[in-house]
């Protein structure tokens, strides 16, 4: 494939600049001539426009056609004075952004002008294709979350004193077994594991999606604001801080020696305002999911221990 066939050689040649695009996604050092280029062009049209505003306009003939065409000349004449060798200003740019050392030579003890937190990055940023997201952490089943979240769940019920059974009953309750755990609009997974939301005190990331709460027993949606992690563990370590610190959780805290007291202790709290909140919990820890998995994975951590004494 020829240069004139992979660069913008006119203004307006959106083919060009489609294949630039595509050259700075998958090979970035050899987009970057032309990028530079492409910058080089941007400032010397505004040199033209520039010296045609200190020049006197006939009012004959100073018509929004005449401007409409001069720009487009402007434009073209713009690229056309940037081919080859240009300016120069293209070589300093091509430095900044990474590529060829061939400049620093020419230029050494100068010290150049950092242009990574202006128009240059922004314009060579635009030419890349968006950043695919990796896929979400994704939880098959009841099975696969208990397996997933149990090591970050016994550590979290050691901090508050509590069954790890309650976390993960709780955890699962608020997420559909991790199902339905809260995503951004652009898919990110907000890692909340517990229903935490974004108070006006909260600094972290946060997300906003539908939820449903209920007034005087009766379920309404509204649009709500929650908190969003980096991690899951994360989600569990904030999930105890958030107990530990908010002075109205104390007296559920003091019942952490009977799963179910403390359970209602925090819908006594106000921790949700579904009036079944409790009694849902209870009865996803009685489920033989649970408890089997549980006993099975306390034995199967037990064994990965190494021997003592």
């Amino acid at each position: 494939m020829s240069i004139a066939n992979t660069q913008a050689e006119i203004y307006a040649d959106f083919n060009g600049l489609a294949e630039l695009r595509r050259k700075a996604t998958h090979d970035k050092d050899s987009a970057i001539d032309e990028v530079a280029r492409q910058f080089e062009t941007i400032f010397v049209k505004m040199m033209l426009k520039s010296m045609r505003d200190a020049v006197s306009e006939s009012t004959l003939v100073n018509t929004d056609k005449q401007k409409f065409y001069q720009s487009m000349y402007d434009d073209q004449i713009s690229l056309d004075l940037t081919k080859g060798g240009g300016l120069g200003l293209s070589e300093m740019i091509k430095m900044q952004l990474g590529g060829s050392t061939e400049v620093k030579a020419e230029v050494k003890g100068v010290e150049l002008p950092n242009y990574r937190d202006t128009a240059v990055r922004r314009i060579y940023g635009a030419l890349q294709e968006p950043v695919v997201k990796k896929p979400a952490d994704k939880i098959n089943s009841p099975e696969d979350y208990i397996h997933t979240l149990w090591p970050q769940a016994q550590q979290a019920a050691e901090k508050l004193g509590v069954d790890a059974k309650v976390l993960l009953a709780q955890s699962a309750l608020e997420t559909g077994w991790g199902q339905h755990v809260m995503h951004s609009k652009v898919g990110e997974n907000s890692h909340n594991l517990f229903g935490i939301k974004a108070s006006a005190g909260w600094e972290g990331k946060t997300v906003s999606v539908q939820t449903v709460e209920y007034e005087n027993g009766i379920a309404v949606k509204q649009q709500a604001n929650f908190r969003a992690y980096d991690s899951y563990e994360e989600s569990f370590n904030d999930y105890v801080n958030f107990l530990q610190q908010n002075p109205r959780y104390q007296q559920a805290l003091e019942k952490v020696n009977s799963n179910e007291d403390f359970i209602k202790g925090l819908q006594k709290a106000g921790y949700a305002t579904d009036p079944a909140y409790a009694r849902k919990i209870i009865s996803i820890m009685s489920r033989e999911n649970i408890s089997s998995l549980n006993n099975g994975l306390n034995l199967q951590n037990k064994a990965s221990e190494p021997l003592k004494g």
